[in-house]
């Protein structure tokens, strides 16, 4: 079976401002790069809106603007490196108002709703750092065993967005144990998602 080429990444960095298009339109556009990938949110859609620009050769920083999540994020991605670091210190030194993992973790603790719950648990997901953090796991582990399903399946893709080979295990076991059969989808389809992008396999 092919294999996708492996991309590097660096940490998704939330902007606290989930429109924050412009701002990050005129810093990268302040550096010279050049716009390589330009898709605008749809007034009524659920995509997320994407825009790139290649900062180095191979290197590249995309703006992802999810108005269903009330979400925009920054990422570095790579197919040639993993040296990342220069790159995502522009993200951090550019002056952006971005979310801190207090932000995200206190969210979802403050949540009033079960809807509220399951935004801010797949955000948390997103902002998660690229290695396994305490403060993060605890979030989502007790997010599994939350009565409501709609909560439990947010946690199983906040999960999938931290990509943190630990946790394939517990989703394993969600697999064979929750007692509502679309969070054992869920989490079916989870685990053959880390199985298939070789989680955990250097």
């Amino acid at each position: 079976m092919a294999r996708h080429p492996v991309t590097h990444r660096s940490r998704r960095y939330l902007l606290r401002d989930p429109d924050g298009d412009e701002m990050v339109a005129r810093l990268a556009g302040s550096q010279g790069w050049e716009k390589v990938v330009d898709i605008p949110v749809k007034r009524f859609g659920s995509e997320p809106g994407r825009a790139s620009w290649e900062m180095a050769q191979d290197i590249f920083l995309t703006h992802v603007r999810d108005r269903k999540l009330h979400t925009s994020y920054l990422v570095v991605t790579s197919r040639v490196t993993g040296e990342l670091d220069p790159y995502e210190a522009w993200i951090t030194a550019g002056g952006l108002s971005l979310c801190t993992d207090g932000d995200l973790i206190r969210a979802v603790a403050e949540s009033d709703d079960a809807k509220e719950k399951c935004r801010a648990l797949v955000r948390a997901g997103i902002g998660a750092p690229l290695h396994p953090d305490n403060r993060y796991s605890r979030v989502f582990i007790e997010s599994v065993s939350d009565a409501s399903s709609d909560v439990r399946k947010s946690a199983i893709t906040a999960i999938g967005y931290a990509e943190w080979p630990p946790f394939q295990e517990l989703l394993h076991a969600i697999a064979q144990q929750d007692p509502d059969g679309s969070v054992r989808s869920l989490a079916k389809r989870m685990y053959a998602a880390f199985d298939e992008a070789e989680v955990g396999n250097e």
